[in-house]
């Protein structure tokens, strides 16, 4: 029996390593086409350059891009939200950039947050991209992966990214997002 265990465990496996192999980008999405959202942005705050988004010098403070989820997508199945992004103080430190899939429902209006369509530069498995390097980073630690159907018929749908940062000599930047089935 416990043989016959271990042999279904594997196969499993198997089956699920292979299943996300074939992961594949379905839509993509670059920080300089994002639109400024939520709170007003000071004046001068960023700039948008080489196609990404990144705080001026001496800039500290808060900023969030809205990135429109196209209705061209059907009945998509997602898995994950990627990020690429550059966040000099790391993983452990008080800046961030972030983004988080939302969906806003047709009927009323009600906004709500994707479970497990959330990724971060601080996320405790994400990969420090060093004061001038790039990372990406996606949603969906083990176990829990984004397992989401869009339904364009009752919800439009939207990436926010949200940048913090709160030391002015600290690197931060995004350049996109990206949906992966």
């Amino acid at each position: 029996m416990k043989k016959i265990l271990s042999v279904a465990v594997f196969v499993s496996f198997i089956v699920v390593g292979a299943s996300i192999a074939d992961a594949k980008v379905v839509w993509s999405y670059n920080a300089m086409a994002c639109e400024p959202a939520g709170a007003p942005i000071k004046r001068d705050l960023y700039d948008s350059l080489a196609g990404k988004v990144r705080f001026r010098e001496g800039k500290t403070g808060n900023i969030a891009l809205i990135c429109p989820i196209s209705d061209d997508l059907g009945k998509t199945q997602l898995r994950s939200l990627r990020l690429t992004y550059r966040d000099g103080d790391g993983k452990e430190g008080p800046s961030v950039v972030s983004a988080v899939i939302r969906r806003v429902r047709r009927s009323d209006g009600h906004v709500a947050t994707l479970p497990n369509g959330k990724v971060s530069s601080n996320d405790s498995n994400a990969v420090n991209s060093g004061p001038t390097g790039w990372a990406t980073h996606q949603s969906g630690a083990p176990g829990r992966v984004l397992n989401h159907v869009l339904d364009l018929d009752s919800f439009y749908y939207y990436v926010q990214i949200n940048l913090k940062r709160t030391d002015a000599n600290v690197p931060l930047a995004v350049m996109g997002v990206y949906l992966i089935n």
